[in-house]
């Protein structure tokens, strides 16, 4: 029940402006699971979502025909954030076992009503 809960709180991401970790997470502390294991569920269920959209790329990267010069910079690339994905998750996760997301909410809030003004304005 929670991993249909949590998959059905990913699919509200599909939505502008709906951060797919977030509505995990989320998600996640609906099903009365603890911060931290909430969010190392979300990050579980993007692994999928990133070799997929890593495959279809690797469709168009194949067609290049300058690929042999791009190789080594799109490595260096994948290297970069790989180490830099890890090292924020890592932090994030020790984060959320010492704090709450009170703020982040007040922020997404804020951020979202400001949002909308603006938008209405316009």
């Amino acid at each position: 029940m929670d991993a249909l809960v949590v998959g059905i709180a990913q699919a509200f991401s599909l939505f502008p402006g709906i951060s797919r970790s977030g509505s995990t997470i989320g998600g996640g502390l609906l099903r009365g699971l603890d911060r931290q294991s909430a969010a190392r569920f979300s990050f579980l269920l993007s692994v999928p979502i990133m070799l997929g959209a890593g495959a279809l790329e690797v469709r168009h990267l194949i067609g290049m025909p300058t690929l042999g010069q791009q190789l080594l910079p799109l490595a260096l690339g994948f290297i970069a954030a790989a180490v830099v994905g890890f090292l924020a998750i890592r932090w994030l996760l020790g984060y959320l076992a010492r704090h709450s997301l009170r703020g982040f909410s007040l922020y997404c809030a804020i951020a979202g009503m400001a949002t909308l003004v603006i938008g209405l304005v316009r």
